[in-house]
């Protein structure tokens, strides 16, 4: 990754005659210094061209008139300013310099401390240069991997959408052939239509996941502030009338989080219904608890812990457990799933710009560590 490298400008403004030697103050490498010796010789210089950096002597006559900084800071690159003067008043040197203007004391040592301060600015000035190129590339970056990934989710919307039709109307031609010709077919044959009714149902349930798993992040757009504990409590509760066993919330009190109602509600489902469906036992406990608060650059992320007592994940699958279409030994001998539950949950937290992670396979029961935004 290249960067422009094109030659630093330094405006130095001083009077010889108070300031000491006539000769040029400082050299700095890779970089032009220009002198003006008087104020106007700087308004002067200043209407020809860009300057990174401008040392100003503060005592000169005209330089003290509050526009003249102001008209630094307007111009386009708006350049770093260092403040040259006489004057050591603690009081003085913090109203002048209140702007985050660099000061230096003009005394024996002042050529040299002006170099020094001169190229620290210069380095810093490049470097905040370099982030913002590699910032807007990044934002193009994202912004075209964003277009694609709409693209991409839009493509298998559209193609399971597609094959819906197809695969409904195929449903209806066996179950047609089943309803009126049964009694005359042969045995293995109703045994083989019956098989392809029950294969062309689950493909149904595939094409329908990878439909509502391409619409996730249009659906996730509208967040607000959501209280997680009554959702929580909400979902226990309408899972308990489908449930074959005794189903047990545990819910702490916690704090709002922002995100999408509709998808952080499919996030519980996904996870307690997991829970219910292999709990192999009669009575499935559930909790949701959280430690505290995760920073994540500018961004405070509740912590949740979601927790059961099942038979847990064979820590030998519990790599791809949020895979599309991955399904754990538990549930490929057990009751039916796609294996879509635990890729959905993902999806949606991602879009929420958290996370999940499982942090306890085997027994006693799984244990879910997830990341949201508060509110």
């Amino acid at each position: 990754m290249g960067f422009d490298r094109t030659p630093d400008r330094v405006l130095i403004v001083h009077d010889p005659a108070t300031a000491g030697p006539s000769k040029l103050p400082l050299a700095i490498p890779g970089a032009e210094v220009v002198e003006a010796r008087s104020f106007s010789r700087y308004q002067e210089e200043l209407s020809k061209s860009d300057f990174d950096v401008v040392v100003i002597d503060y005592d000169l006559p005209g330089t003290q008139r509050p526009e003249v900084l102001a008209e630094l800071k307007v111009r386009d690159n708006e350049p770093d300013v260092l403040l040259l003067s006489t004057c050591t008043d603690t009081d003085t040197i913090r109203r002048i310099s209140r702007s985050q203007k660099r000061y230096v004391v003009r005394d024996e040592l002042w050529v040299e401390s002006i170099g020094r301060a001169v190229r620290d600015m210069l380095r810093i000035r490049k470097l905040e240069a370099e982030n913002a190129q590699i910032r807007a590339r990044l934002t193009e970056s994202n912004r075209q991997l964003e277009e694609r990934n709409e693209r991409l989710d839009e493509f298998c919307a559209t193609i399971a959408h597609d094959i819906r039709g197809p695969l409904a109307g195929l449903i209806l031609k066996i179950d047609y052939i089943l309803e009126r010709f049964r009694e005359g077919l042969d045995p293995k044959c109703v045994e083989m239509l019956g098989r392809s009714m029950d294969s062309a149902h689950r493909l149904v349930g595939v094409v329908q996941s990878m439909y509502e798993f391409a619409k996730l992040g249009r659906d996730g757009t509208e967040f607000s502030s959501v209280e997680l504990a009554p959702m929580a409590r909400e979902v226990v509760a309408d899972l308990r009338g489908s449930a074959k066993c005794q189903v047990t919330l545990e819910a702490a009190t916690l704090p709002a989080v922002r995100g999408n109602p509709d998808l952080l509600r499919r996030v519980f489902i996904n996870l307690f219904g997991n829970s219910i469906k292999y709990g192999e036992r009669e009575w499935v406990i559930v909790s949701v608890t959280s430690p505290g608060t995760v920073s994540r650059g500018d961004t405070t992320l509740l912590e949740l812990r979601v927790r059961d007592n099942g038979p847990g994940i064979d820590p030998k699958q519990a790599k791809g457990v949020f895979d599309m279409f991955a399904r754990g030994s538990h549930g490929a001998g057990g009751p039916e799933g796609l294996g879509v539950g635990l890729a959905v949950v993902q999806r949606i937290l991602e879009l929420h710009g958290g996370s999940i992670e499982l942090i306890q396979a085997g027994q006693p029961g799984c244990c879910f560590r997830l990341l949201l935004p508060l509110a």
